[in-house]
């Protein structure tokens, strides 16, 4: 019965991968998304050169860019909310799944910071 938990929260876990980022990266090519594209380029560049030796949890810090991104792009409320929501469902899943929380707590970290790196730096381009 338990069984369906954990499933459930590895997709959650899931949504930060590699493949969904590029999906969602090459998503915003169709409408010619430039900006949301570098941004979240710009981001997962920030996220390995920052954490190139550290151990953390790469999958959280980069649905958090794809949260704040998503968020900044579309720009209306109730996508905000699901996203965040979603986001939060994927906190709770490591914590369901036992991740250390130092792991958390360096994903969180490094996801923010990435974040705000590529908002500035993509705003240059």
């Amino acid at each position: 019965m338990e069984e369906w938990k954990k499933e459930a929260a590895r997709d959650l876990v899931a949504l930060g991968s590699i493949p969904f980022y590029f999906l969602v990266m090459a998503r915003s090519l169709v409408g010619n998304h430039y900006l949301f594209l570098f941004q979240t380029l710009i981001a997962l560049g920030i996220l390995h050169a920052i954490g190139i030796k550290l151990d953390f949890n790469r999958h959280l810090s980069r649905i958090l860019i794809l949260v704040v991104f998503t968020i900044i792009f579309y720009h209306q409320l109730v996508f905000s909310i699901f996203a965040i929501i979603v986001g939060f469902l994927m906190l709770g899943s490591l914590f369901y799944l036992k991740e250390s929380f130092k792991k958390i707590g360096l994903g969180l970290i490094i996801g923010i910071l990435a974040s705000f790196g590529s908002y500035f730096l993509a705003g240059l381009i």
